[in-house]
């Protein structure tokens, strides 16, 4: 993929103000794209912005911020909006926002199983439907993020892991709903990316990260560590782009082999 294989192209990356979804804003600004960012934290969007801004060699006209929750109609309309008015078209959609608190059955309330349900479900099966119009127009794409624990679940957040689950099916079914109209659907299956925002920052959650990246990073076969946001954001860019054009409803895992047992 060459280095500026999005040029022209007209992106948007929610959570993008954050982790995966700000890696993935970056590494399209790398490649030429024209990107809005969304969060609901203006400020750290604004960092990132700057980001994106100083790794294209400031072409600060290629982007442009929309700050707002993704539950929320209004801000869904506004993002896709946003993006046409700026740059004329929609080509790719990463509906990358999302939230996963600390959960279980014996505890969670309706409000936790809302929470988490309208945020990585429900908003993103909307925001899809927002931008679909648009995608039809470019024959477009979408690429998901979705977990690898739908696949090799963990006996724990059961909520959050049924939220991705519904986005992998999602994945199939637009796939096929939305392959004559020439548009794409794909998905991304992370593996743990340590990362202070998904965690937060307290000294409990810093020991908690430690932890994870020393004992659970270590069973991944290749390398022996957890990921980054960098290679995650890789594979979704690839999907995004012109050498997957032939790829359709598949969440591909990239786990570093974890879901293939444990190293030897």
């Amino acid at each position: 993929m060459s280095c500026k294989s999005f040029e022209g192209k007209a992106v948007i990356v929610t959570g993008s103000n954050s982790g995966i979804g700000e890696a993935i804003a970056l590494l399209f600004a790398r490649k030429g794209a024209m990107v809005t960012l969304c969060g609901r934290d203006e400020k750290r969007l604004e960092e990132t912005l700057n980001k994106c801004i100083e790794v294209s060699g400031g072409a600060s006209g290629r982007f442009v911020c929309v700050a707002g929750d993704v539950t929320e109609e209004k801000a869904r309309k506004e993002i896709v909006a946003k993006t046409v008015e700026t740059f004329g078209k929609l080509d790719v959609l990463v509906p990358n926002a999302g939230v996963c608190p600390s959960s279980s059955i014996v505890t969670d309330t309706e409000e936790m199983f809302d929470l988490i349900i309208n945020t990585n479900l429900k908003a993103v099966y909307f925001l899809i439907q927002e931008a679909l119009p648009y995608l039809e127009k470019t024959k477009g794409n979408v690429v998901c993020v979705s977990s690898s624990l739908t696949s090799h679940p963990l006996p724990v957040m059961e909520i959050y892991q049924m939220s991705k689950a519904g986005i992998d099916h999602l994945v199939r079914t637009l796939a096929l709903s939305q392959a004559p109209k020439g548009i794409r659907v794909n998905g991304v299956n992370p593996t743990l990316v340590v990362s202070t925002r998904l965690f937060g920052r307290d000294e409990t959650n810093r020991r908690m990260l430690s932890s994870l990246d020393e004992d659970f990073g270590k069973k991944h076969p290749l390398h022996g560590r957890a990921s980054t946001v960098e290679e995650q954001a890789e594979v979704v860019v690839f999907l995004a782009g012109g050498g997957a054009g032939f790829v359709t409803g598949q969440s591909v895992t990239v786990d570093g082999g974890l879901c293939l047992g444990k190293r030897p």
